[in-house]
């Protein structure tokens, strides 16, 4: 992986942002990246993204406001279309490398840093979790007709609980509290793992299976990355 650097865009008049970000990622080489710094909503440069550069970058939100967003934007490696497991597990893997530095955080006694990677981390599985709840499932229920008692009636309610872990994580973290974070983080990862794995064996390649084509998988995709 290579490091990124910050491009911040909140001293540029509004009407050189798109071109300094653009620029930015046109220079980038396969792998790199940068994370984008601004004070207002950027979803409209992820809407010049996939009209303008599709299946190019990676866009991944780090900070949602209300002051300040914060955006890793990166380069794929490879240009092409996406299927829901691709781009789903993918998220599912750069979330879980946050943790451990979250518990090394922790461990040091560095509890306002764990406490501002933590916040990345709750960032992240939020939106993902918003995604899979206001795109995927709905999308994967009508295609494939199946609601009460499926998988995503069993997802929704986990996620439930995710999202309770992660609010007790948050606030261990925000007390110094470092054996209660420890055994929140491990609750936590327990109920992660077992989850994850029933959404990247069952939910996702059923939804890729059900969508039929690359064409639709990818604007899928997309209406993902837009939540």
């Amino acid at each position: 992986m290579f490091a990124t650097r910050d491009l911040n865009v909140r001293n540029l008049p509004p009407a050189e942002h798109s071109s300094a970000i653009f620029g930015a990622f046109d220079a980038l080489k396969p792998g790199e990246g940068f994370i984008l710094v601004t004070d207002s909503d950027p979803k409209p440069f992820l809407l010049q993204f996939q009209a303008g550069r599709p299946g190019r970058f990676e866009w991944n939100v780090l900070e949602a406001g209300p002051a300040r967003f914060r955006v890793d934007i990166r380069r794929r490696a490879t240009e092409s279309p996406r299927s829901v497991t691709e781009y789903l597990e993918r998220d599912h893997r750069r979330l879980d490398a946050i943790i451990p530095e979250v518990e090394r955080l922790a461990g040091e006694r560095s509890f306002p840093e764990a406490g501002e990677r933590f916040a990345e981390f709750v960032c992240g599985l939020g939106r993902h979790i918003d995604a899979e709840e206001q795109v995927l499932f709905p999308a994967f229920e009508q295609i494939t007709g199946m609601t009460q008692g499926g998988p995503t009636y069993v997802m929704r309610a986990e996620h439930v609980d995710i999202r309770r872990l992660m609010g007790e994580v948050s606030a261990a973290l925000a007390t110094a509290d470092a054996s209660g974070a420890e055994r929140s983080i491990r609750g936590l990862l327990e109920t992660l793992g077992l989850h994850n794995i029933k959404e990247e064996r069952m939910l996702y390649p059923m939804a890729d299976q059900a969508a039929r084509d690359d064409q639709t998988r990818d604007d899928l995709v997309k209406r993902l990355q837009a939540v």
